[in-house]
Parts: C-alpha cells; sequence; structure tokens
C-alpha cells in the first residue's frame, strides 16, 4: 500500500450512526378548495418525499397520491441493507418512470389537456447514514440548516428560473428568479408531462445536526429564505419547527396548498 492510500484510509470520514426524527404537514392553504399535495415521511428508513399536484384539483391529487404510493411500495428495495447507492438511484429512478407512465396514461384514457406533479425526496443510505442521496423535478424544494446557515439544495425547473441562469447580470437573474415573476409558476419538468421524468439527482452528506426541509411551492411562494431560516434556526423539535413554518405561512395568506415535511438528523445513541 502506497503512503498515499495509508494516508487516505487513516483519516477518512468513518461513517456516521445517525436516525431521524422527522414531522410532516400539508394543507389545502386558505384560497384553495382541494389540496392536491402529497407527502411520504418514514424516519426510519431515512426516506422522505413531497409531490404537488397539478392538473385540475382532482387530477392533480391524484398524480401525486401515486407517486407517494410508487415510492412507498418500492421503498423496501432500494433501503435494503447492502444494496450499493447506484442500486437505490436506479429503483428510485424506475419507480419514477412507471408513475410517469401511468399517469401518462390516465391522461390518454381520459382524453385530459395536462396532468402531473412535482417530486422531492430525500433517501438516507442505509448502510451509511452519513450520506443521502436527494432529486427533484419541478419546483418542489429541498433545504438543508447546517451550523445555522440555510442552503437550498434544489434549482427550481421554471421557466423564470431556467432565464434566470442565462441573465446578463445579477439584476436581471434576481428579476427573473422573482417570486412575483409569472414565469416562476411555469414549469419546465414534473412528473407526467413529459415522456420520461428528467430529475435532477444530487448526493449529499448528512451530519449530526443537520435539518431539512422539503417542501412545496406553496411554501417559499409565502416565505423566502431568510424566514425559513429564522424559523429553523429558532429550534425545538421538527414537530415544533413545522407548526412555526406553517404559521408563517397561514399569516403570509397560504395562497396555495402547502406541504412541510421537517427532518433532523440525530447521532444515534448506543
Amino acid at each position: 500500500m502506497s503512503l498515499l492510500s495509508w494516508f487516505k484510509n487513516k483519516f477518512a470520514r468513518r461513517p456516521i450512526d445517525l436516525e431521524f426524527a422527522a414531522s410532516a404537514i400539508t394543507d389545502r392553504g386558505l384560497a384553495r378548495k382541494d389540496n392536491q399535495d402529497a407527502f411520504l415521511s418514514l424516519p426510519e428508513l431515512g426516506f422522505f418525499c413531497v409531490a404537488d399536484g397539478m392538473g385540475g384539483c382532482s387530477n392533480g391529487a391524484l398524480a401525486s397520491k401515486w407517486i407517494c404510493e410508487a415510492l412507498a411500495e418500492a421503498c423496501p428495495k432500494f433501503v435494503a441493507e447492502g444494496t450499493s447507492g447506484v442500486t437505490r438511484v436506479r429503483c428510485l429512478n424506475t419507480t419514477l418512470q412507471q408513475v410517469n407512465a401511468r399517469i401518462r396514461a390516465y391522461i390518454h384514457e381520459k382524453g385530459l389537456k395536462a396532468m402531473g406533479a412535482t417530486v422531492a425526496l430525500l433517501l438516507s443510505d442505509s448502510a451509511n447514514r452519513s450520506h443521502a442521496v436527494i432529486a427533484h423535478a419541478g419546483d418542489s424544494r429541498v433545504y438543508r440548516l447546517r451550523k445555522g446557515l440555510l442552503r437550498c439544495l434544489t434549482r427550481d425547473h421554471t421557466v423564470g428560473e431556467e432565464l434566470s441562469r442565462k441573465a446578463s447580470s445579477r439584476r436581471e437573474a434576481a428579476s427573473l428568479g422573482a417570486r412575483s415573476n409569472p414565469l416562476t409558476h411555469i414549469l419546465t419538468r414534473a412528473v407526467g408531462t413529459e415522456y420520461k421524468v428528467r430529475a435532477a439527482w444530487k448526493r449529499i452528506d448528512v451530519m449530526p445536526g443537520d435539518r431539512f426541509l422539503i417542501c412545496s411551492d406553496g411554501v417559499h411562494d409565502m416565505l423566502d429564505d431568510g424566514q425559513i431560516a429564522a424559523v429553523m434556526n429558532a429550534g425545538g423539535t421538527p414537530e415544533q419547527i413545522s407548526m412555526r413554518l406553517e404559521s408563517e405561512v397561514v399569516a403570509a395568506g397560504a395562497g396555495d396548498n402547502y406541504s412541510i415535511v421537517c427532518i433532523e438528523a440525530r447521532a444515534k445513541r448506543a
């Protein structure tokens, strides 16, 4: 073994035995008659998801429900002990493609103009909880709060966001990506809207004390990152944080359905 290999092995970060605590809330909000959102919260498996339906009340609700049901059913396959990270991602992607096909078949059968749902998820590595994978399609988001700093780990798949990336100045980019810009509500990716789901995938690290928020746009359209950070930094259990976030969303008008999945990573007790 070379000196470099020995050094890497000697000082490589050892897996941290983590567990998750979580709380989830979904509601129709103050302006909508129905709730098209759905969520999945399985802290014992380290798997969490939010889906936000589109295409009409009943159809959007059905799409988000199918996504969460399909992921819950397939979950044992991609959290099984000994399953490699690549295999887990493949299983997740296969499940999303299958539910995408189901939605598209339903659209054709019923003669619908549109139907689908955004999705954002976090799956912890069952063999090493200090690693996880996130995926999303659409404008549902995954945030991480670490040592007081909030970071959005996803980038919205919207026309406004796509244009802001190509903007010639920061000012133009900020304008295109602003919550008030109608283009920020036009999705470029979702489950059910295209022949194949184009989800964005990212591998992340997880540390004790990390807090995650998975939410639909009914949350981040009402609250900016500073407001979200203030609530998450105020401390408390995931349930207390999610309830405070809900209170802030309602106080801001709750103009859409909203879903909140708040997660905390903790060092597992011996």
